[in-house]
């Protein structure tokens, strides 16, 4: 998403996919969008019992999972309002109301993640005992759905510009939105989920694609002994699409960045940009440090 900010920011037009939902509707809002912003107007919807109640039963699942009771039927309560938006107004409206909701779920989670035990939700959630625990209450994650919303309304709209492009916001499958690209474009930029990082972004934030009814199929690049044969097959789909396809790649990984040039280098000439980073991890004194990299395919004659 920063990328593509980047890209927009520089007066490109920009392609954005992503399989999940949960990221494809903040790249809605604000990568393809060009400037329709978010009034609170929306909190004047008039609800009826029958309709939070319809939707409630719908995402009941999330309570004493994600959420108490009382937060799952304010939640549904958003939700038909996003739905409504979506009916009665400007698309944009209803995904700049999705992407507030999808942080405001985020935010009232420990560790920002949806696949956190609702014992440990409910413990961290516990401010005496975070402050105890961690030096910090975390008062946020309390925070009423309505009052996170709010509160962030005015970012979301200032995020929204027009860079004077037709950007686009795609929710595919990365072979499928390759097999129907249509242009060539300059640069194709991949971040994949990859082996042996922190990679479950279906379980972490997947439940937002569930109850918004948005949930698609799309190839796990996750698996370690299917990884190098699935990338190869993306490159081969891009090759004729682009002249430069930028990855980004960390030491952490398995199969390794050095595994990864070497079946880039059967397609042109392969740069590596390489930057130490220190990750911080919550509640931790210590640090990961991590290498950060870039590698830069030049599509041509193959440097092997």
């Amino acid at each position: 998403m920063f990328c593509s900010i980047c890209f927009k920011k520089s007066g490109y037009t920009v392609l954005t996919n992503d399989s999940l939902y949960s990221d494809f509707v903040i790249s809605k809002a604000i990568i393809e969008n060009k400037n329709v912003i978010l009034n609170e107007n929306f909190l004047n919807f008039k609800l009826t019992e029958e309709e939070i109640k319809k939707k409630y039963n719908e995402i009941s699942f999330l309570t004493d999972k994600l959420y108490f009771k009382n937060e799952v039927e304010e939640l549904a309560e958003f939700l038909i309002m996003a739905e409504k938006i979506g009916s009665t107004s400007n698309e944009y409206k209803k995904y700049l109301l999705l992407s507030l909701i999808r942080r405001a779920m985020i935010r009232k989670l420990p560790y920002s993640r949806m696949n956190i035990p609702w014992e440990q939700i409910v413990k961290l959630r516990d401010e005496e005992y975070s402050y105890k625990k961690y030096k910090r209450k975390r008062a946020y994650h309390n925070f009423t759905f309505k009052k996170h919303i709010t509160d962030n309304i005015q970012n979301y709209n200032n995020a929204v510009f027009d860079n004077g492009k037709n950007n686009k916001a795609y929710h595919k499958d990365a072979f499928d939105l390759i097999c129907n690209l249509n242009e060539n474009v300059d640069i194709i930029y991949i971040d994949p989920p990859y082996p042996s990082t922190m990679n479950k972004y279906g379980d972490f934030y997947g439940l937002f694609d569930k109850i918004t009814h948005n949930e698609i199929n799309y190839t796990n690049l996750t698996q370690k002994d299917t990884f190098l044969e699935n990338f190869l097959n993306i490159i081969n789909l891009c090759k004729n699409k682009t002249k430069y396809i930028v990855i980004s790649e960390n030491n952490k990984t398995n199969p390794s960045a050095t595994d990864l040039v070497n079946v880039l280098k059967g397609f042109g000439t392969v740069k590596i940009i390489s930057k130490e980073h220190q990750y911080k991890l919550t509640g931790k004194t210590n640090k990961n440090s991590t290498n950060e990299m870039l590698i830069i395919l030049k599509i041509g004659k193959s440097s092997l």
